[in-house]
């Protein structure tokens, strides 16, 4: 059986980007972006011709590798994974691109690579991959990052605080991944954001990774040269992770070299703008990612044609029952039925019957049951749930359904009728600097009252 636990906790972080296209959330470290790929250099030169968008789905083959500390620690929660996996999907739907998870979950109990450098992490990869798969490691500190795409390894490394809904990291690697530059591209060699004048206009070139990059001008006259060499991409001098106002743009305006003022517009995902303001990539920024995506022969296919959705109507949890009490232990086994459609399934333990936050235990599996030997309290309660889905439609759900079962017998108590009759606490309740007298009546003159206040 291949299981992946987490003890779950949640922390959000910001997201910036290191290299090649690295997302920072720690530190003051800025993006160290290694320059464009040669492919992308060709491909806008015109030596590789554009690939229309495939009219049938090609479905991309995710090799996915979670890394836990070297005592099998620290996993992310596979429900935040399939949350952010649902969302990459989304933005590449348009494409009509679609990843999907090969094979099981391969699982690196490996602390040096669970918070590594990047030399680690190519060593990681480099050690790791599976050939013609796109490899992606899910790890708590990407070298200080919330992700990025390593060209020698072709593969990418995702910091599991910078995924869920709504974050937008796995996207933007993707995006580095079939070849995207930053829309900022050249401005990596500016100290911070605070050092700009935005009163002045900007320089005609940027002296970055070992060449002059033209600074991008409004009026588009220098656009296949400048920046990231796409058109539609507008000008974005922003080199550091930034909010955007309620209108979409950066709060304060730009000068190109030309003198002209603008505002730059946070809605594309190679941008550094927010996760919460962005939310697409343009026209040839497609264009781009679907002939890159050509360009690797081996690596699409058409496996997932016709999928079907996991139903969780047609789950059954079969042990322990519901309201069952198992012998008071840190091992149990948790058994349902096999679901048509299903490939994996998330199974969930808590104390309380709210699932909604932080849970005990997480689990994802790939068998119809799941061994829990750690992290039992005795003598508790605890409630779970199972979420079945398939590799290719990772959307499902729990379901209503909850079952509970009591991990060894509870501490019972009885009360003397009499006894209870015969002795008075007041105040009950009480409250602080109150005085508490208990008064035992009838219990006679040799009686002696043990008592515990709680």
């Amino acid at each position: 059986m291949k299981s992946i636990r987490l003890v779950l906790s949640s922390i959000l972080l910001l997201a910036m980007l290191l290299p090649l296209s690295a997302q920072k959330f720690t530190g003051d470290r800025h993006c160290l972006t290694q320059g464009k790929s040669k492919w992308l250099v060709r491909y806008q030169a015109g030596e590789i011709p554009p690939t229309p968008k495939s009219i049938m789905t090609q479905f991309v083959p995710l090799k996915v590798h979670f890394v836990g500390d070297s005592d099998g620690n620290g996993y992310i929660d596979p429900s935040k994974f399939l949350t952010s996996m649902i969302l990459l999907n989304d933005d590449f739907r348009e494409m009509n691109i679609q990843f999907y998870i090969d094979g099981d979950i391969n699982t690196i109990d490996n602390s040096t690579y669970f918070d590594h450098t990047f030399a680690q992490g190519q060593q990681m990869m480099s050690r790791n991959n599976v050939r013609n798969k796109f490899n992606t490691y899910v790890v708590d500190n990407p070298a200080e990052a919330c992700g990025y795409y390593s060209p020698n390894g072709d593969a990418i490394a995702l910091g599991k605080n910078c995924l869920g809904a709504g974050d937008r990291t796995w996207s933007h690697e993707v995006g580095h991944f079939f070849s995207l530059a930053h829309t900022f591209y050249g401005w990596e060699v500016v100290e911070e954001i605070d050092s700009i004048d935005f009163n002045n206009r900007a320089q005609e070139f940027n002296f970055f990774n070992g060449e002059n990059v033209p600074v991008e001008k409004v009026d588009g006259s220098n656009c296949e040269d400048a920046a990231d060499g796409f058109c539609d991409t507008p000008p974005d001098y922003l080199m550091e992770r930034w909010m955007c106002t309620r209108e979409g743009i950066y709060q304060d305006s730009l000068t190109d070299p030309d003198s002209v003022r603008f505002a730059v517009p946070a809605i594309n995902i190679m941008s550094y703008a927010n996760d919460n303001c962005i939310s697409a990539f343009t026209n040839d920024q497609k264009a781009a990612m679907t002939t890159n995506l050509d360009s690797r022969i081996s690596l699409p296919d058409d496996s997932g044609a016709g999928a079907v959705a996991a139903n969780v109507e047609d789950l059954q949890m079969i042990f322990p029952e519901n309201n069952a009490t198992l012998p008071n232990s840190d091992f149990a086994q948790l058994t349902w039925n096999k679901v048509p459609n299903a490939d994996f399934y998330v199974v969930q333990l808590n104390r309380s019957n709210n699932f909604n936050g932080a849970v005990s235990i997480s689990l994802m599996v790939s068998d119809t049951f799941a061994i829990i030997d750690e992290g039992l309290a005795a003598e508790s309660r605890y409630y779970w749930r199972v979420r079945p889905f398939n590799r290719y439609v990772t959307d499902s759900d729990f379901g209503d359904q909850k079952f509970r079962f009591k991990n060894g017998e509870f501490a019972t108590s009885t009360i003397d009728a009499a006894l209870d009759a015969a002795i008075s606490v007041a105040p009950n309740p009480i409250s602080g600097g109150q005085a508490l007298l208990i008064n035992g009546r009838d219990l006679g003159q040799s009686g002696k009252m043990n008592y515990e206040l709680i």
